[in-house]
């Protein structure tokens, strides 16, 4: 774990641009009273223009009750115009719609998202689900559908699926393998390699005092997808 943290160091300083996508499997769980913090980064060690692509973002999430959650986004990207150049501020609302303790749990999430330079808005309805298995394996797939809205809004609607199969360790590790497809929009899917299909492991860890780090590799599957992203996500539970 020190040396992938250190590799994403050194990596932070190699000269980055462009923006990765800092998306995750999000569970359909709410928990009431839960509130929490997140810093995310994603590397691309070699992006389309040769160079070290990058992307951070801050969240802050919290439950209403033990059906409803919000939570409020900020991302910012390396781009050639400054080293920290605004990508996107979202709003979401998730909502569990499973009973508690039920082995399968399905939810769904709304959420709003806005750019500025005159790129277009976006508006997302996913579907969310996991079951879970005996002796701490559990599997989780979501079904996501966005629009664009605003200036230079595209018809059709974008999908993805996401995928994860893992397990809970001892002393509070988490180990799995990650899967995601996106397909494109809806005007004109093309064909396996037109579209961003990766796949990779994950690693979860507890820190304690409600600490947590999530480390990630995804491996592209297809000619569009990056060749290798790094992920490194910082949770604290308040």
């Amino acid at each position: 774990m020190f040396i992938f943290c250190l590799y994403f160091v050194l990596l932070l300083f190699s000269g980055v641009s462009f923006a990765q996508g800092t998306g995750s499997i999000f569970a359909p769980m709410v928990n009431e009273g839960h509130r929490s913090f997140q810093y995310r980064m994603v590397v691309d060690p070699n992006d389309d223009m040769n160079e070290v692509g990058f992307a951070q973002r801050l969240h802050y999430q919290a439950s209403i009750d033990g059906d409803f959650r919000w939570r409020l986004i900020g991302q910012t990207r390396k781009t050639n115009d400054s080293d920290f150049d605004f990508d996107f501020v979202q709003a979401e609302l998730s909502w569990d719609l499973s009973e508690d303790e039920q082995p399968y749990r399905t939810g769904l999430r709304f959420d709003v998202r806005v750019r500025d330079e005159d790129r277009p808005n976006q508006l997302g309805l996913h579907w969310t689900n996991q079951y879970n298995f005996g002796n701490d394996w559990h599997a989780r797939g979501i079904l996501m559908t966005s629009v664009q809205v605003g200036n230079n809004a595209a018809s059709g609607v974008t999908i993805q699926t996401r995928w994860r199969v893992a397990k809970r360790l001892e002393q509070g590790q988490t180990l799995g393998a990650e899967f995601y497809n996106n397909y494109g929009n809806s005007r004109d899917f093309g064909d396996f390699n037109d579209q961003n299909h990766s796949i990779g492991p994950i690693y979860v860890k507890s820190l304690g005092s409600g600490w947590s780090v999530l480390s990630s590799a995804l491996f592209g599957l297809s000619d569009q997808a990056a060749d290798t992203e790094l992920k490194l996500w910082f949770t604290k539970k308040i």
